[in-house]
């Protein structure tokens, strides 16, 4: 009964070891062809559109220097720091920009200066769509009067409703010759394809070792 029950649930997680490998390979070759690509003005952009992530995109319009946001426990070569996000406003839309990477300082209470032009200016970088990742805003965070606010993470929905701005459906990252932007080190996916093919490989030799030891115990059942 164990190995009826086990057995097929190891070879199970074996294969979506190896589909979610095939899945970020897909992935990286979708971002690879797309940073390639020249950006798209952001008016073409069809917000709707489910086969948006990594389009590289351009606007020009104002930041809104007076409130940003500092996204928390973001690590870059082993620095904790944030993630900078900002309102630009360009041709009567409202994106959320993704500046990039900055250090955290010398204390969570000493948060770091953020410095942005008031001039038009335009901008270059790619959509972002999460891959299951959740982002919320904190109520803790919604209710402080000061600015820039430090949050946890992003859900749209509530960050338009927090900050009153329709928002555009998905984060716009900023490449890195970009106007306005910080230090970035955007990926496609958070583990190589190769991790998964390896863990795929321990879940099988997990449901062949279950296998061994059931048929070497019945065997030795039946001989006694």
């Amino acid at each position: 009964m164990f190995t009826a029950a086990f057995f097929p649930f190891l070879i199970a997680l074996g294969l979506w070891q190896l589909e979610r490998e095939q899945q970020k390979i897909v992935t990286e070759k979708v971002y690879e062809t797309r940073n390639a690509s020249e950006p798209i003005d952001v008016s073409s952009i069809d917000w709707a559109s489910s086969d948006l992530n990594w389009i590289a995109v351009t606007a020009t319009g104002f930041f809104d220097n007076t409130r940003q946001l500092l996204l928390d426990n973001r690590i870059l070569n082993s620095v904790v720091g944030y993630e900078v996000l900002a309102p630009f406003y360009t041709d009567g839309r409202v994106l959320l920009v993704n500046r990039g990477w900055i250090a955290q300082g010398q204390s969570r209470q000493s948060l770091p200066e953020l410095v942005l032009t008031e001039d038009r200016v335009t901008i270059t970088g790619h959509i972002y769509v999460p891959d299951g990742e959740l982002m919320i805003l904190g109520a803790e965070e919604a209710v402080t009067e000061s600015w820039p606010k430090v949050i946890q993470s992003v859900d749209i929905q509530t960050l338009s409703s927090v900050m009153d701005e329709a928002f555009e459906t998905h984060v716009v990252r900023l490449d890195e010759n970009s106007t306005a932007v910080l230090q970035t080190n955007w990926t496609a996916i958070n583990m190589r394809p190769e991790v998964h093919r390896a863990y795929a490989v321990q879940w099988f030799v997990m449901a062949s070792v279950l296998m061994f030891l059931y048929l070497f115990f019945s065997i030795r059942k039946l001989e006694r």
